[in-house]
């Protein structure tokens, strides 16, 4: 009977800090924003678990003050982005030197890249912007592939600017275009 209660405890404690682990530093990059980051996190208090959910995933965290990333799991609305919808997500200011969009079956642990784009292979409009459509079915000019599954997550990385202190909120702006 003892023994069910440690392992029950020992069950609880590893469960409560997965999910420590998981919600630690996340943060909205800027007010109003479907973008999530744990960038400004890697810095403070919770830094430990922040390193530790990269480490769960199977990559090294990015390192401060260099590389930025940010989660995108709804759309500018606030609805959840999903596999059924076709969405357009439109570049809403200057674009970093570097800079990458990927898409994932979900914001969990090995989670794979269903389809990535960055600074190297977009097509720009005349005036620098860039217009992405992400969708099931394959579509002209700059796509993404949506997975299968009902709901998917956007992956932003770019090389932060000199001066900024975590890195400047992802210029990408995510409307839903139609559901199936």
């Amino acid at each position: 009977m003892a023994l069910g209660y440690v392992a029950a405890g020992v069950l609880a404690g590893c469960y409560s800090a997965y999910l420590i682990i998981q919600s630690s530093g996340v943060e909205p990059v800027a007010a109003d924003s479907q973008w999530l980051s744990r960038a400004a996190g890697l810095a403070g208090p919770s830094g430990y678990y922040v390193r530790l959910h990269y480490l769960m995933e199977g990559r090294l965290p990015p390192a401060p003050g260099q590389l930025t990333e940010a989660t995108a799991e709804r759309d500018k609305d606030g609805e959840a982005l999903s596999g059924a919808c076709r969405y357009r997500i439109t570049s809403s200011g200057p674009l970093p030197r570097w800079w990458s969009l990927a898409v994932t079956d979900a914001a969990e642990v090995g989670a794979s890249l269903q389809s990535a784009l960055d600074n190297d292979t977009a097509i720009r409009e005349a005036d620098g912007a860039v217009s992405i459509i992400l969708s099931q079915t394959p579509q002209p000019g700059n796509w993404l592939r949506a997975p299968g599954a009902r709901r998917l997550t956007l992956l932003y990385s770019s090389i932060q600017a000199g001066g900024q202190r975590f890195g400047a909120p992802p210029p990408f702006v995510i409307d839903r275009e139609r559901c199936r």
